[in-house]
């Protein structure tokens, strides 16, 4: 017995790996679609897998073999050769099965590689039984064990990369994978190669030896097997790369379809889909969530049969737009399945297939908070607040909005003022002030018919509109007259009874090119009605505008005199019953640079109307303490000089703070200051007229009544004010000699302000007859133009120093 050295056909050991290189990179790849694979279909790769890899790890180890030249005559065991195919296949689906289970844990990773590690060996060592000859094979144990050892590095390792490259996504892991391929396939290679070196052939006869040179039947095999193997690889390559293709384009149209799927389930608008017929083909949660009703209540059901409020002409004619391919974008109001009522804002647009529509995609959001939110916010711009009528803004645009044709015919506007609202304001207070004026909204609201519009435009103002009237100025007369009449009713406001004076300006759509004007026309027709006396109806007319025009070239006027100091302060001198000065009253002049002086009489009101009053007086305050500071520095005898104060300036917060820095600025000792006020001050709001006096009297100035006997006070408030002096109202003074009225009041205030400790002036004093009486009834002093009218400074001065002159004994 002689042991027997082969040779190699290195061709055919190199076609050996090659296979073996091929089979790895299969099983690589057929572990992915193992895993991606579900149901049957994962059966069905994991057997072909398991056959490809079988076959191919097989393929390599018989090529191997063949590869493998003897010197003698070497048959095979065609059973045997089987059952080693069979050991690969096993061996092979095993490993599959576990990396492709869902889980892949150390267990199964050792139990796989294991069966793979012992199938392979299986399969080596029974395919070098299956070899018939005259020879027996020894075993090296040593390269043996070495064999096993390598046989089971090599499975554990193909294992752990076929789970690894199981989720094959990317160029980077393909290379990494082929990468492997080669090292496996080196492994299993090298598995097969220290088997076959592990084996020694021992001849039985070496008489029967042949030549080393492998037969052409044996070679053929070798070359067909592996050819066959090769084409069986890359049947299974390009089945899986079709299969992970189509995978992937099925995975992405999946994923699309979850991502349309989940954008129709979970948005919080309603989307549905309505095929031709207008039946609903789908409909998301949100549909339910806004309109109520369910997807088995919508689907397969058209819009008509689902509520009657909802098929409506606009929406029809909108989804047959939709349906021609063109986008439809609309708002709408339906009603919710409980019946309240919805605002949606709805897009439709076509679903397109094949260039054809076959159906509509309708997208409805909820606006109904939006149109609330909208509805509020108009009626803010809109609608007072107090009463929930129309306001200016919403009269204007309705004036300014009519169409030419409503245009045709005649409008007229009436403007209606309350009389002294804010005097009533003050007595009964603001809540049941808010409380009169939504009476008198009701009121008003009540007399609305067809063709009016019935608004409030001020505190305390309120329009009514008229269109359509026939009957011109004379129409509107009626109307007015008779809304008059309605307002005069008493008002109830708990236990009382309000009555109200109301003034009525109004104006016709004729004598007005527009809205605007009109209302400026109605504006004016109830500002000169005011001013002529109140709770009176006045009409428009054109003599208005220019007395309007007169006004506001007066205020402009005004302005422009406080920016060029035009104003100048004269002085008229108050006299005793003994010819002597003991005061002066400061009056207010304009001189304006064209018109020379303006009278007090024609921009007083102007300028408390238009708030410059404030400015004015505290100019005049300021220039009469330092006139008259300047007199005393010049020697004359001190006196005290009278200021007028408006009702506004009265009412001024900062008053007391003004006349403080007016003293401090000029140096006047506070007792030569003397304040004349009115008696409509002190009866508009007699607590705060009384606490502003008192603050008055602090300081130290002397407060006179000016125009005593002709306001509305009580005699009651001489008592309760400080007041120093009474001034006798001229139109007393004027015709004392010759009406007893008149001297009858006059000695009465005489005699009541001595009883009260006060002393008396008489303005208007014009002629000695009036001096004589008054010294009879022994009043303190008068003024008037029979000692002199009202003087400049410097002319003031000369008539002191005349005056006293003419005291010096001759």
């Amino acid at each position: 017995m002689q042991q027997m050295i082969g040779t190699y056909d290195w061709f055919l050991v190199f076609l050996s790996y090659v296979i073996s290189v091929l089979a790895s990179y299969t099983a690589l790849d057929m572990g992915g679609r193992i895993n991606a694979a579900r149901g049957r279909t994962r059966l069905v790769w994991l057997c072909g897998g398991a056959t490809a890899m079988g076959l191919g790890i097989w393929s390599m180890h018989f090529v191997g073999m063949l590869a493998y030249r003897m010197p003698m005559e070497v048959h095979y065991d065609v059973s045997l050769v089987l059952l080693s195919m069979v050991f690969a296949v096993s061996a092979s689906y095993i490993a599959l099965a576990a990396v492709g289970g869902r889980h892949f844990g150390w267990r199964n990773w050792t139990v796989g590689g294991l069966f793979m590690a012992f199938g392979i060996i299986g399969m080596h060592y029974t395919g070098l039984t299956s070899m018939k000859m005259n020879a027996v094979i020894q075993y090296r144990p040593l390269v043996l064990s070495l064999s096993v050892v390598i046989a089971v590095i090599a499975s554990m390792a193909a294992m752990w990369l076929t789970y690894y490259f199981r989720d094959d996504i990317g160029r980077s892991r393909i290379y990494r994978k082929v990468g492997s391929g080669f090292v496996m396939g080196a492994a299993i290679s090298g598995m097969h190669y220290t088997g076959m070196g592990a084996a020694r052939f021992i001849s039985l006869d070496h008489m029967n030896w042949m030549s080393n040179e492998l037969s052409v039947e044996t070679s053929l095999i070798a070359y067909v097997i592996g050819m066959m193997t090769l084409l069986v690889l890359g049947i299974a390559l390009v089945t899986s790369f079709v299969d992970k293709r189509l995978a992937h384009h099925a995975a992405k149209l999946h994923e699309s379809e979850q991502h349309f799927q989940s954008l129709f389930d979970y948005n919080t608008d309603a989307v549905f889909s309505i095929d031709l017929e207008g039946r609903f083909i789908a409909a998301n949660p949100a549909v339910e969530a806004i309109t109520g009703y369910s997807a088995e209540e919508t689907v397969g059901r058209s819009l008509s049969r689902i509520s009657e409020l909802w098929s409506t002409d606009e929406l029809n004619w909108r989804f047959a737009e939709s349906v021609k391919g063109i986008p439809q974008k609309f708002e709408m109001t339906i009603k919710h399945k409980q019946g309240k009522s919805i605002d949606l804002s709805v897009t439709c647009v076509p679903i397109v297939v094949n260039r054809e529509v076959t159906g509509l995609f309708g997208i409805c959001q909820d606006i109904t908070e939006k149109k609330q939110a909208e509805r509020r916010i108009n009626d803010l711009a809109y609608r007072d607040d107090l009463t929930g009528m129309p306001n200016r803004r919403y009269l204007l645009e309705t004036l300014n909005g009519l169409t030419e044709a409503e245009e045709e015919f005649e409008r007229a506007l009436l403007v209606i003022d309350i009389d002294r609202f804010k005097l009533i304001n003050d007595s009964i207070g603001q809540k049941q002030g808010d409380k009169l004026l939504r009476q008198l909204s009701d009121r008003l609201h009540h007399t609305a018919d067809e063709g009016k519009v019935i608004a409030r435009i001020g505190s305390d103002e309120f329009a009514v509109l008229l269109c359509g009237i026939a009957g011109g100025e004379s129409e509107a007369a009626a109307e007015a007259l008779q809304l008059h009449e309605r307002l005069q009713r008493p008002f109830t406001l708990g236990a009382h009874k309000v009555h109200l004076s109301l003034t009525i300006g109004y104006a016709v759509q004729s004598v007005a090119a527009n809205g605007e004007m009109l209302l400026k026309h109605a504006d004016s027709a109830l500002f000169y009605s005011k001013k002529q006396g109140r709770n009176r109806i006045q009409a428009y007319s054109s003599e208005m505008d220019e007395a309007s025009e007169q006004k506001l070239a007066l205020e402009n006027g005004l302005r422009l005199a406080l920016e060029r100091d035009e104003f100048e302060v004269h002085y008229q001198p108050q006299v005793n019953m003994q010819g002597q000065v003991i005061g002066a009253e400061a009056l207010v002049r304009w001189r304006h640079p064209e018109q020379g002086l303006v009278s007090p009489g024609l921009f007083i009101p102007v300028a408390e109307e238009s708030g410059l009053i404030h400015l004015i007086g505290e100019r005049v305050l300021r220039m009469a303490c330092r006139q008259n500071k300047l007199w005393q520095e010049a020697g004359f005898p001190p006196m005290p000089v009278s200021v007028n104060l408006s009702n506004k300036q009265f009412e001024q917060p900062h008053l007391i703070e003004t006349i403080r820095e007016a003293l401090q600025e000029s140096g006047l000792e506070p007792k030569y200051l003397d304040l004349e006020i009115t008696e409509s001050m002190m009866a508009a709001d007699a607590n705060n007229a009384e606490t502003t006096l008192r603050r008055l009297k602090q300081i130290g100035v002397q407060v006179s009544m000016d125009d005593f006997g002709t306001g509305y006070s009580s005699l009651s408030y001489l008592n309760r004010f400080p007041i120093d002096k009474l001034k006798i109202d001229q139109s007393f003074v004027r015709d004392i000699a010759h009406e007893s009225s008149g001297a009858s009041i006059v000695a009465t205030i005489v005699a009541m302000s001595h009883h009260l400790g006060l002393q008396v002036i008489a303005e208007g004093v014009e002629t000695q007859e009036q001096i004589d009486f008054l010294r009879d009834k022994k009043c303190d002093l008068v003024q008037g133009y029979y000692y002199s009218p009202p003087l400049p400074p410097d002319d003031f001065e000369r008539y002191l120093q005349n005056m006293a002159r003419s005291a010096e004994p001759a």
